[in-house]
């Protein structure tokens, strides 16, 4: 497994390990903290930044996929999925299923993926680029977009960067924001949708559909959303895992908002509901693969939820024992959430 970071990275060695691998990690700087898991097979030290040169990566991992017998190479962000994308046809290992390199930056790059959505017809809100915060600040004064509106950052993954400015807020936020250049998009009222997809030559064979508000999750089909991914899944030929953020109106209208072109952070969650997106798989003549309805909570939200005097399902109990499975990488999990990454950063450097 590929892995620049080990927040989603854990979440997808997790999901490999319950189907039976045993899950050897090339990892960047920032994915030591999986080292801690008892589902690491061994962990190797692998730079992203700078991304080696091709041949020598090449090299390196096709000799420890030789070395240790390994069946098949997981990308589990996106640095790591872009960075495979470039390579794969010149790897012997089997990969994964992932979007070629130009279909990833299409639907990754936020700006290329507006573009995109106005081309199929796809409701996408509306935005600007600018070149830096004075040229963005400048627009607002000068009513140039409408507020409230959605600020991004165009080559982060997630939500990394995005804030809603209004009238009240728009100068400090701006002038506080670390990236450039920034797209502006209409803000759209409504309930967050996200949905995930597993596809195989543009054919969705598993999907997911969720919200999940701080951490407590709700999985319910919407019809809509899943008509509009097939459709993007069918014009790109996509395969592998996607995931879709959508904003909802009252009446129903969907937006699309983003795509992630990787395995997506709540994947644990999926694969204790019922749908495990390390697994390949096709879906049966029935329809495609996904889960029942229904609730779920991470640790935190189950704690809150308690704390209410709640009564926990049985999803909530199998997520508890899920991470409890692997109690020393939860416990640095909660304890990095409250003190920052540096403290597992520094907690993993070696003594003296």
């Amino acid at each position: 497994m590929l892995a620049h970071a080990y927040q989603a990275p854990y979440r997808v060695m997790r999901c490999a390990a319950a189907l039976g691998a045993r899950v050897y990690v090339f990892a960047g700087p920032g994915a030591k903290a999986l080292s801690l898991s008892r589902y690491c097979a061994g962990l190797r030290d692998f730079s992203f930044d700078p991304p080696p040169l091709p041949e020598a990566a090449i090299s390196r991992i096709e000799a420890f996929a030789e070395t240790y017998g390994i069946d098949m190479i997981l990308p589990a962000d996106a640095i790591a999925t872009r960075f495979l994308a470039g390579i794969r046809d010149r790897l012997s290992t089997p990969v994964f299923p992932i979007p070629d390199l130009d279909t990833f930056d299409t639907l990754a790059t936020k700006d290329r993926f507006m573009a995109f959505c106005r081309e199929h017809g796809v409701r996408h809100p509306e935005g600007h680029m600018f070149a830096n915060r004075a040229a963005l600040l400048a627009a607002v004064e000068n009513d140039a977009i409408r507020l409230p509106a959605i600020l991004k950052p165009i080559d982060r993954w997630g939500s990394v960067g995005v804030v809603k400015i209004d009238a009240g807020n728009a100068r400090d936020t701006i002038a506080s924001l670390d990236y450039a250049p920034v797209l502006a998009q209409d803000f759209i009222d409504g309930v967050d949708r996200s949905i995930s997809v597993f596809c195989m030559n543009g054919a969705v064979q598993k999907q997911v559909t969720y919200c999940y508000p701080d951490g407590a999750f709700t999985f319910a089909s919407e019809p809509e959303l899943a008509r509009i991914v097939r459709g993007i899944a069918r014009d790109l030929k996509l395969d592998g895992v996607f995931n879709f953020d959508a904003r909802i109106e009252a009446d129903g209208t969907v937006w699309l908002l983003e795509c992630n072109p990787r395995f997506f952070f709540t994947m644990d969650a999926a694969m204790i509901a019922g749908a495990n997106f390390a697994r390949i798989e096709t879906a049966p003549e029935t329809g495609v693969i996904t889960v029942p309805d229904g609730a779920l909570r991470q640790p935190q939200a189950l704690l809150r939820h308690l704390a209410r005097f709640g009564i926990p399902c049985w999803r909530d109990l199998r997520m508890l024992a899920h991470w409890l499975k692997d109690p020393k990488f939860f416990a640095f999990q909660i304890l990095g959430r409250r003190s920052g990454d540096r403290w597992i950063a520094s907690a993993l450097a070696p003594q003296r």
